[in-house]
This record gives structure tokens, sequence and C-alpha cells, in this order.
């Protein structure tokens, strides 16, 4: 004789009846109705099993109670009812398989579910509010660094132009000397220190930047003969087409560079403040 559960999946499928169907009709999820055609029982609690087997059996067009009680021998359980109100002891007060899955396995899931979002929702306000405290106390033009008598607030360093240059600084020193490359140039910069800079030459609009400490920055390639100005060249590398440029590094007022190409050649000019 088939077990009881073999028999009602021989009923659905007689009737032509997927289990798609049965889960739409009555949001049991699909994984379930499989179990209890497998006859695996310990997928759920006793209670939530009977709302899904009745709910099961009758959609299919079978006897429910008659598949309870198949089900309670399979099982070996027994209903044990309390004679005040009528009720079994195993089995929710609601017959309906969506009112005992609301009230049981989906609404604890459903609240958990919910108190996952508030605690997620909490801990994405703090990250962002984190952030935004850390980018205003080391904002890249007011960054601060650590002295031996404490923190201080780092001076902000801003890109010269020529006008700012002229009024306000003297030539002090001015070299000139070939170089080894040829155009197009490359120049990369490699900073220990924050540093300022702009950048012109014929034929590309000016560019003007401000460089943290420990940053890399490479200027895209050209041909004409340009201009780099330095607010000066503390902790600051250059290299051109992968050739370092000597001399230069730890000066504490500006420095202007001309890279000409014809012949390839670096113009050094060196500024002091204006006494």
């Amino acid at each position: 004789m088939a077990q009881f559960y073999k028999e009602l999946k021989e009923l659905r499928e007689s009737q032509e009846i997927s289990l798609e169907e049965i889960q739409d009709r009555t949001k049991i999820n699909f994984k379930y109705l499989e179990a209890i055609e497998q006859g695996d029982f310990k997928i759920l609690p006793v209670p939530y099993l009977r709302l899904f087997l009745r709910a099961y059996a009758e959609e299919i067009g079978g006897d429910s109670k008659r598949a309870l009680e198949q089900m309670d021998s399979f099982l070996g359980t027994t209903r044990v009812k309390i004679q005040t109100n009528q009720i079994s002891k195993d089995e929710p007060s609601d017959d309906s398989p969506n009112s005992g899955l609301d009230k049981g396995v989906f609404s604890e899931s459903n609240q958990k579910l919910r108190q996952d979002l508030i605690k997620g929702g909490v801990l994405l306000i703090v990250f962002i509010f984190a952030i935004l405290i850390f980018r205003k106390i080391f904002d890249e033009e007011s960054a601060a660094m650590v002295t031996g008598t404490g923190p201080v607030i780092q001076q902000r360093v801003s890109p010269l132009s020529e006008s700012d240059l002229i009024k306000n600084y003297i030539e002090l020193q001015s070299s000139e000397e070939l170089l080894s490359v040829t155009p197009p140039y490359f120049v990369k910069l490699i900073t220990r220190d924050q540093t300022a800079f702009s950048f012109t030459n014929e034929t590309s609009i000016p560019e003007n930047k401000v460089l943290q400490a420990n940053y890399e920055y490479d200027l895209g390639a050209f041909v004409d003969p340009s201009k780099l100005l330095f607010s000066s060249t503390n902790g600051l590398t250059i290299f051109i087409n992968g050739t370092e440029i000597q001399g230069i590094t730890n000066y504490n007022y500006p420095i202007q560079l001309t890279i000409k190409p014809n012949p390839p050649s670096l113009v050094v000019q060196r500024y002091k403040p204006l006494q």
C-alpha cells in the first residue's frame, strides 16, 4: 500500500494540477509543497505542517481530514484538545494556512527583517556622518599635521600665477641645461609634502592644481615650450620622460621650470620674496 503522501501526489497529477498553481492559490512556498509530497515532515513544526497539508489536500480535491489523520498516524502524533475552547493544543485556532503563516514563521521573519533594516539604516547614517567629519578634519586646503608641540593647522597652499610671482617675488637665480630626452615630454610629480603648481603652454588650457602629501601626478604629453610654476619644491621629486631632475628639491620659495623642445632643454628659475 502506497504511503499517503504518495497517494496525494498521484491524485494531484491525475487532476493535472501543478505545484506552481497550488503555490499561487495558497501562497504556500513551493519547497514546503514538495516536502509534503516527499514525506519530509521535519521541515516545519507540526501546527504549520497541518495547515499546509489541509490546504494542499483541498486544492487537489482530496479528503483533508483523512489526510491529517494519516499524517498523525505516520508521525505517531496525537492531537490533544483543550475542552474549554475545543482548540487543538498543537494546532492554531485559524484553519487558514495564510493566517498561521502570517502569525508564525512569516511574521517572525518579517519582524527580524524590519529590525535588520533599522539597524542597517542606523549604521549607514553613522558611517556617512563619520565620513563627513573626517573629510572636514582632513580637508585638502587645511590638512592637519603633528609636531613635537602638538597638532597645528598647515598653512594653506595654492597655485601661483605669473602676476603673483611678479608682484611678490624677485628672481634669485636662473640656469639652463640640455635635456637627454626628446619630446613628446611626459612629466611625473611625486610629493612628500603638500605643494601647488600651475602649468601653461601655447596650445593647452592652463592647469592649476594642489598636490597633497604622498601623491603622484602625471601631466599629459606635450611637445610645445611649457612652463611649470611651483609654490615650493619641499619634498617634491620631478621626472621628465622617466629621468629625475636634480637640484631643485626642497626649495622653500617658488621655482619656475621652462621646458623647451628645440633644442631639448630645461630652464630653472628660483625666486625669493620681496624684502
